[in-house]
């Protein structure tokens, strides 16, 4: 067993069997997502960490060493790095990269609910989970966000998720996340004659733009389609 699984057993009155759908229940969340959890492929969010420390009686700095990787040592100051200098409820995402391993292939991404406004801080509340992944499929990409084709409004029966890299220019004939008066919208970028155009997934134009109604937000460097 591995920390987070002897946590969760001693939790569960010393039964592993069944405690990760116990956990599940409680957290309001999906057995999939707490099994992503235990296999150390997602991390949670600050706000999950928090209820696990007043569910195992533990600190949150132990409940965040429970997803670290073997090589650190118990007690290394990786964990409390997360929180350092940052203002209550406010990631870093640059940090919780770093705190994957700064020596690893593998980077944290936190898949969030909403565009953050003030990259890199975002709103706990905005953090759904951290997923880790290895930092050559995430082509330097930052977080994750929900959509469906290339929009944002996503479906509970299907949904696609993004990783974004950070982008401030617009990339001609690449698909980016960019923000417009109606909201946050992906799609392909061109620029023609002077205007930026904005097209679907189908290669249909969708509406054109003078550059000063449309900001630049983000470089989809992958999707992850159907995602359940």
């Amino acid at each position: 067993m591995n920390k987070f699984e002897k946590a969760l057993a001693a939790w569960n009155n010393g039964i592993l069997r069944g405690a990760q759908a116990k956990l599940a229940k409680v957290l309001q969340v999906s057995t999939a997502t707490v099994a992503l959890w235990t296999t150390g492929k997602r991390n949670p969010s600050k706000g999950y960490v928090a209820q696990m420390a007043k569910l195992f009686g533990m600190s949150e700095e132990k409940v965040l060493r429970l997803f670290m990787p073997t090589t650190y040592p118990e007690g290394s100051a990786h964990a409390a790095a997360l929180y350092e200098n940052a203002p209550e409820g406010i990631y870093n995402a640059d940090k919780e990269a770093e705190l994957v391993s700064p020596q690893s292939n593998s980077v944290a991404l936190p898949y969030l609910a909403n565009v953050p406004a003030g990259y890199p801080e975002f709103d706990e509340a905005d953090v759904i989970e951290w997923w880790t992944l290895p930092r050559r499929y995430a082509k330097g990409a930052k977080y994750l966000v929900r959509c469906c084709g290339d929009s944002m409004k996503g479906s509970v029966e299907y949904d696609d998720l993004c990783l974004i890299k950070p982008e401030q220019d617009f990339l001609d004939g690449k698909v980016m996340l960019v923000k417009v008066d109606e909201g946050h919208l992906i799609k392909r970028i061109r620029k023609e004659n002077g205007k930026i155009v904005l097209y679907s997934d189908n290669n249909k134009k969708y509406k054109a733009f003078a550059p000063d109604r449309v900001q630049p937000v983000g470089l989809v460097v992958r999707k992850i389609t159907d995602v359940q």
